[in-house]
């Protein structure tokens, strides 16, 4: 390390790839940061000199390699072109992350991950060999033992000459992973430390500004600098919102809030928006779903009423909602850096120090996201504090804080995650099946299940859709038992799904089984209380109760469809990237692959598609962009009669008269 780092303007990648080989050698152990903040550039030129010269061992230690989409069967591919070209055209990829996906990664070249992008490597076995699972909090403590001796990573310019840089979307590691290399180097390793500057990065303070000098190695060259890759907002069905309002519920004001990225998260963020922005209709829906009535506990611990102290977010990942709820007034309690300061707002006393509304990790979403960072004000930006992850996760001391200063700042807190399944025993699966294969990763959930039953006040809420299709059938997400956990039953605490919301924390085992069963698709409740009490779990005199018959898909939308005309709950309530004949394309394509999942399924699709009229006026938009106007050959020919059949079973265009009978 010099107080001056070598920097590489104006040229190419190649020279800065020259002088991390002269540092470290020819085995490189690269450590990059988890999604947006890989510096593709300088990587894909390492990459690349790695595959014209084997005897370069490079093994990369990384999550979430981003790719654009591409579709996995001809409409499939028809569709997401245009539209990957729209987002991600001048979006440069990681040359190694698609040779992963694509199985051609070279011999010499290894790449290990902690956190996939959700199920992108089920069949990929050599990923699924390389994964290491591990916390978040101990993701650091990991890449040492692994060895790393490079780290690379996209920074934020200075605003001045001679000011600092920003980690900005990546403090997370890097800030813990700079103080154990440099030890380590003092210890006589060699290392490199890399930063490529893309002023496309939003510029932000606190902990993630740092010197140049904390770099070995800067490459800068504006001309070739490139947007961030966006991730594009997803739709909320029905059944999503009343799990984020049902969320919603459970918040305080004047407390404190962690969320996800993903529809769910979204859901969350969008009725609590909305119980703050239209109290009274919101309101509403919480008298229509008897919520204080069927789930006690909920009066107990959220509130119903507007924020007017406000939220302090304090997430791991700072999502966009957390700029939405920033906006709308609800994303405004401060918290300070100094105990006695702290404490003196915790007791409604006068504080004059700045404080901070929101401490995030990471961060990674859409294309707009990024634009509202870098449009922040002073005062704006003050108040957002990206910093180190395991500052956030956990309540131990750290550098940034102490434990008492944690537990001080993170009044009333809610740590909301997701999961895939749920056991009646109280065990969440939200990272592998329990054949081995990894879906995603623990990540941090596990750090704010363990927090929210150490600090005082803190719930623990596990989102869960119901039910979910496989192989064109629809199944359970809550069952009797699952051959792996990510959060075991004994950390169980609150559950919900679209039908209500589950308090399991220091329930009897006969309590729990039946308040998961009770926010259970109708459909599968009594197979799961035959099981229950096979087991010995419930009495064997219990029976269902008729008002738990109500869950339903159809009591769902009726129930949504009550309030504000229908139109409270919008499936894209923060934006969309799509067109409304693309919306409507995805639904068909949807439905198209659910119809077809099965082998009768395929033949009743085909004969259908046999039959079809394409020639009618209201396919052509469609078949249009889609590019199956006309032509095309034998392949095209079907699949136009194969879109026209999805667009009618969607109710997108008018089945030909003989049909509707």
């Amino acid at each position: 390390m010099s107080d001056t780092p070598e920097r590489f303007r104006e040229t190419t990648a190649d020279a800065c790839v020259e002088a991390i080989i002269r540092r470290v050698g020819k085995t490189i152990v690269l450590g990059l940061p988890l999604g947006l903040g890989k510096p593709v550039r300088l990587v894909n030129a390492l990459y690349e000199r790695a595959r014209q010269d084997p005897s370069i061992d490079l093994h990369i230690l990384t999550a979430i390699s981003m790719l654009a989409p591409r579709g996995s069967s001809f409409l499939e591919r028809q569709f997401l072109d245009p539209f990957v070209k729209r987002l991600y055209g001048d979006v440069p990829e990681l040359a190694y992350a698609r040779d992963v996906l694509d199985k051609r990664l070279p011999a010499n070249v290894k790449v290990s991950e902690f956190f996939f992008k959700a199920g992108s490597f089920l069949d990929n076995e050599q990923q699924q060999r390389n994964y290491i699972c591990t916390n978040y909090t101990h993701a650091v403590r990991d890449l040492v033992a692994q060895g790393v001796n490079v780290i690379c990573q996209m920074v934020a310019p200075e605003r001045e000459p001679g000011g600092d840089l920003s980690l900005s979307c990546n403090p997370d590691l890097t800030l813990d992973l700079l103080l154990l290399l440099r030890q380590q180097e003092a210890a006589g390793q060699k290392v490199a430390v890399v930063g490529e500057l893309n002023h496309y990065l939003p510029w932000l303070g606190h902990q993630a500004a740092v010197p140049a000098s904390d770099f070995d190695l800067l490459l800068e060259h504006p001309d070739t600098d490139y947007p961030l890759f966006p991730v594009p907002q997803g739709s909320i069905s029905p059944a999503d919102h009343l799990i984020g309002f049902y969320a919603s519920t459970l918040l305080k004001d004047g407390g404190t809030l962690q969320v996800g990225i993903g529809s769910l998260g979204a859901a969350v963020v969008h009725s609590t928006i909305l119980r703050h922005r239209h109290n009274e209709q919101w309101n509403a829906l919480y008298e229509h779903l008897r919520v204080a009535t069927r789930f006690p506990f909920i009066a107990a611990e959220g509130d119903t009423g507007t924020f007017r102290e406000g939220l302090y977010g304090c997430s791991e990942m700072m999502v966009d909602g957390f700029m939405h709820l920033m906006k709308a007034g609800i994303l405004k309690r401060e918290v300070y850096d100094d105990l006695d300061t702290q404490e003196r707002a915790n007791r409604g006393e006068p504080v004059s120090e700045p404080g901070v509304v929101m401490h995030g990790g990471f961060y990674l979403g859409p294309a707009d996201f990024y634009q509202q960072l870098r449009e922040l004000d002073e005062e704006e930006r003050r108040r957002i504090a990206m910093t180190s992850v395991n500052y956030i996760n956990d309540l131990y001391d750290h550098r940034f804080g102490s434990q008492r200063l944690k537990m001080a700042q993170r009044q009333h807190s809610r740590f909301i995650n997701s999961a895939m399944m749920h056991t009646l025993s109280g065990a969440a699966i939200s990272d592998g099946l329990e054949d081995g294969r990894v879906v995603s990763g623990v990540g941090g959930q596990y750090n704010f299940v363990a927090m929210a039953h150490d600090l005082p006040g803190a719930r623990s809420i596990i989102t869960l859709r119901s039910t979910r299709e496989s192989g064109g059938d629809t199944v359970s997400n809550i069952v009797f038992s699952y051959g792996h956990c990510t959060i075991p039953r004994h950390l169980r605490d609150i559950v919900v799904t679209e039908y209500g919301a589950a308090d399991l924390r220091g329930k009897s085992d006969e309590e729990v089984y039946l308040a998961l069963i009770r926010i259970a698709d109708a459909r599968f409740q009594p197979s799961l209380l035959e099981q229950a009490q096979k087991a010995g779990k419930v009495s064997k005199s219990f029976r269902l109760p008729r008002s738990w018959q109500e869950n339903t898909a159809d009591h769902v939308s009726q129930t949504l469809a009550s309030v504000g005309e229908g139109e409270a709950f919008p499936p894209f309530p923060f934006g969309c990237d799509f067109t409304g004949e693309e919306l409507t394309l995805v639904k068909a394509l949807q439905a198209l692959k659910s119809a077809t999942a099965g082998t009768r399924g395929k033949l009743r699709t085909f004969a259908r598609a046999v039959r079809a009229d394409v020639k009618r006026e209201d396919l052509k938009p469609y078949l249009e962009r889609m590019g199956l106007s006309s032509g095309g050959g034998p392949s095209a020919w079907l699949n136009r009669r194969l879109l026209a059949v999805a667009l009618e079973q969607t109710g997108a265009t008018e089945p030909p008269a003989e049909s509707r009978h």
